[in-house]
């Protein structure tokens, strides 16, 4: 598999429970991501080596990186100015944290 989705995505692996050294490719050629926790900073990479991902699932047009510091991603349909991407293994679901930005006031 190649590092891109046909379409010009990225292809990605989405880690549920990552082990300390998983590392930032996975073996099918795809990036390793996690789930932003989404309300503390985070900085781009996880402690295993992947990157930390938020899901933007909303038509605002936010940049590449979400406030917590990760990269913003989209899946078809693709929003946004995220990083558009194509899930190759595992799934945000719908209670996955980081997938929507905590409210601030």
């Amino acid at each position: 598999m190649a590092l891109y989705a046909a379409d010009g995505s990225l292809n990605i692996t989405i880690l549920s429970s990552p082990a300390s050294a998983t590392g930032l490719h996975a073996a099918d050629g795809s990036i390793n991501v996690v789930a932003s926790p989404g309300n503390t900073p985070v900085g781009r990479y996880h402690p295993c080596g992947a990157w930390y991902v938020t899901n933007n699932t909303s038509t605002n047009p936010f940049g590449y990186t979400a406030p917590d510091g990760s990269l913003n991603v989209s899946s078809s349909p693709y929003y946004g100015n995220t990083q558009r991407v194509t899930i190759v293994s595992g799934s945000f679901g719908p209670t996955t944290p980081g997938a929507i930005f905590p409210l601030l006031f």
